[in-house]
């Protein structure tokens, strides 16, 4: 049983990240028909909008809006490329600003949860302390550990699944019809561009299945066949 969870763990990371490094990086070589970079194709969506306020600056920690600073960031290749990849994530991005400017109940309580999460991750090592102390402490001690170090952990489980509801509408309800109604993309590139946004979104639900699958590895090891005073 350990075997399997430990196995599908495993896919669950490999498999979603190849999938879509793979996707990410075919469309990147494909221009998009608009012929605009995504930092263009950013300010023009947040313009529609009204959110002038809203910055677009490069970024070297990964595609993100940071709804504190108001600013979606891009990587570079996706800031200056035209590709119908940069385009895509540039429109995903400005999503997350109009949920923000629109107070989307599912971002307004995920960003106000971050700060609590960021204490939940050290949940998976106070798993690994409670199960080195198993062999030397007291049941009562080793157990309080390994309960707070789940519960932690579930924390970052019902975390990943608040981040579904927030990916998914900025990037099906929010970036495509944006893309489309605004004619960045034609019919056949939105079906592109579904796709990288399919890929990506699976990323986040393979997280919060590997959290899931965690949880229950880890309370098998710490608990199953454990009895002891």
């Amino acid at each position: 049983m350990l075997t399997l969870l430990w196995i599908s763990g495993l896919l669950l990371v490999i498999l979603p990240q190849l999938w879509v490094r793979s996707t990410l990086n075919k469309y990147a070589l494909e221009p998009a028909s608009v012929g605009k970079t995504g930092a263009e194709v950013a300010r023009e969506i947040l313009q529609r909008n009204g959110l002038n306020n809203v910055s677009v600056e490069t970024t070297h920690q990964g595609d993100h809006y940071d709804p504190i600073s108001k600013s979606v960031r891009l990587s570079q290749d996706y800031y200056q490329g035209n590709s119908l990849t940069a385009v895509t994530v540039a429109a995903h991005e400005c999503g997350h600003a109009i949920q923000d400017a629109e107070n989307y109940g599912f971002m307004k309580l995920r960003t106000s949860l971050a700060p609590v999460i960021q204490i939940c991750q050290f949940g998976p090592m106070l798993l690994v302390i409670s199960l080195m102390l198993t062999a030397l402490l007291a049941s009562s001690i080793w157990k309080l550990t390994a309960i707070v170090g789940l519960l932690m952990y579930i924390g970052i489980f019902f975390f990943q699944m608040l981040t579904l509801p927030v990916e998914l509408d900025a990037s099906f309800a929010r970036a495509v019809p944006v893309l489309e109604g605004a004619g960045y993309i034609s019919p056949d590139e939105k079906q592109k561009a579904n796709k990288i946004l399919q890929a990506c979104a699976f990323t986040y639900i393979a997280a919060a299945l590997f959290s899931l699958i965690e949880i229950l590895r880890w309370a098998l090891i710490l608990f199953a066949n454990r009895n002891r005073n």
